[in-house]
């Protein structure tokens, strides 16, 4: 993944924050992603609330796009994962289901999907007792698992706008 050479779509503009309404920066970044094409990343941050907001644009017109990709080596957690808000991700083994949700978009590798989870589960099991406690240390335990290659997972992004993708050779695409 490189900033493409498109630099007259390299934007930056001044909007006002959604939440607090204070002047706040949209930074528009073209790329080009290996196997996937043209993109542009939106970032918008407000330094006044901290409210930040990302998402992916694929510019080539894709219909929907599923892809499966099985992870059973140390190497499979470097592969690269682009989300766009559309996208739902899904990892069966972990019982995890993660909805789209405007401005969560991220390029990033398996092994930070991974990382998400895991700081999503830590936070959510703060405050819970019995089964629910031990339900999240197993799928704390599952992750370690997983990135010490002791265990494999089926990384799933479902995405109807077709802007997500994991760019892997040994990724299953489904296109609707």
């Amino acid at each position: 993944m490189r900033l493409s050479g498109n630099a007259e779509l390299k934007k930056d503009v001044k909007e006002k924050c959604p939440i607090c309404g204070a002047e706040s920066e949209l930074h528009v970044l073209p790329y080009e992603i290996p196997h996937f094409g043209d993109a542009l990343m939106f970032i918008a941050t407000c330094s006044s609330c901290g409210y930040r907001y990302t998402d992916v644009m694929i510019l080539s017109g894709e219909k929907r796009r599923k892809y499966e990709l099985e992870i059973s080596s140390a190497q499979d957690l470097n592969v690269t994962v682009a989300r766009s808000s559309f996208g739902k991700i899904e990892i069966p083994e972990l019982g995890v289901s993660v909805e789209p949700r405007r401005g969560e978009a991220f390029i990033s590798t398996v092994e930070g999907v991974l990382k998400r989870v895991e700081e999503v589960v830590k936070m959510l099991s703060r405050d819970v007792t019995g089964g629910k406690k031990k339900r999240a240390e197993h799928i704390l335990k599952q992750i370690e698992r997983i990135k010490s290659g002791e265990a494999t997972m089926t990384l799933i992004i479902d995405d109807p706008s077709g802007n997500s993708a994991i760019i892997s050779e040994k990724a299953k695409i489904i296109v609707y």
